[in-house]
């Protein structure tokens, strides 16, 4: 376990809770390295993090894996050790209730899209699970790379449909790793490179996704602000500041430390997918931004 005593508080976290996962996604960062189920059991994990909130002051929680309704007992009762706390699922599991969780599900497409990338007949699970959960409110987290940006315009449209209890979608770019190597027993990791975006296919989407934000301002909840730190133009100056180490307390299944963040080591940083670095200079900048405020609303 984190075992780092100076006393430095981390107002948020991210745990892994566990190291399973039911899918094998093509864009998924997780399983770049093999895996041999190193869980620690459920009462020791939830004493660790009680330690760790009391000692570094956590407020917020992120739940993530692996798939980690994998351990949804663990989860339930953990998230009561916090005053926020986010669920990152993908969807595939029936979606639990729990007093301040806010389960954010991956979507990545349309029906054809999104199985492609991560298993026939996923979406029409993501669907039934979403249709009869008790949960509220939940938020859809699609990451576009070459073999789902296709569909951005008609996913949007098709989600925003849905209603209660999705309150919307937050769309991010594939985070590319520094190199790649083959991993046995999962085929997909040597093929990801393929999904990388140049820089201006990167740009090309985020300004579809300002058109989209002008259509679907309040479904669609990535803020304009954060999308003009995405653009190649701005985002080396985000990257380049963002304190991800300090601000937040990254760990692994056995509660070790993970850095610089929860993807891992060799994540190529200067092409970042992940909406921390964007909004964090958006607000930097004096603009409001929707994940801060979304966790702090329910």
């Amino acid at each position: 376990m984190y075992e780092n005593l100076t006393g430095v508080q981390h107002k948020s976290a991210i745990v892994d809770v566990t190291d399973r996962c039911n899918l094998r996604c093509k864009h998924c960062f997780y399983f770049r390295e093999e895996h041999d189920s190193r869980e620690m059991n459920a009462e020791e994990f939830l004493e660790g993090l009680a330690i760790l909130q009391k000692r570094h002051n956590i407020i917020s929680m992120g739940w993530s894996g692996g798939e980690p309704l994998y351990r949804a007992e663990v989860v339930q009762e953990g998230a009561k050790l916090f005053k926020m706390n986010q669920l990152f699922t993908n969807g595939t599991i029936p979606i639990p209730r729990s007093r301040h969780l806010i389960p954010f599900i991956s979507l990545d497409g349309t029906r054809p899209f999104h199985d492609e990338v991560r298993g026939k007949g996923t979406y029409d699970k993501i669907m039934e699970n979403v249709e009869t959960t008790k949960a509220r409110p939940i938020v859809f987290l699609s990451t576009y790379h070459r073999a789902n940006e296709g569909c951005l315009e008609e996913m949007v449209e098709e989600l925003s449909e849905i209603g209660a209890p999705v309150i919307g979608l937050y769309a991010m770019l594939f985070t590319p790793l520094k190199s790649y190597k083959e991993i046995k027993g999962y085929q997909h990791t040597t093929t990801q490179k393929k999904l990388d975006l140049s820089w201006e296919e990167r740009d090309q989407i985020i300004e579809r996704l300002f058109v989209l934000k002008e259509s679907y301002p309040r479904f669609l909840l990535n803020e304009e602000s954060v999308l003009e730190m995405m653009l190649s133009e701005n985002a080396s100056e985000a990257t380049s500041r963002c304190n991800m180490p300090q601000r937040t307390l990254t760990l692994d299944l056995n509660l070790n430390r993970k850095l610089p963040c929860v993807l891992g080591s060799d994540v190529d940083c200067t092409k970042c997918g992940c909406p921390f670095p964007y909004e964090q200079e958006a607000r930097r900048r004096g603009n409001k931004t929707m994940l801060w405020s979304l966790a702090s609303k329910f």
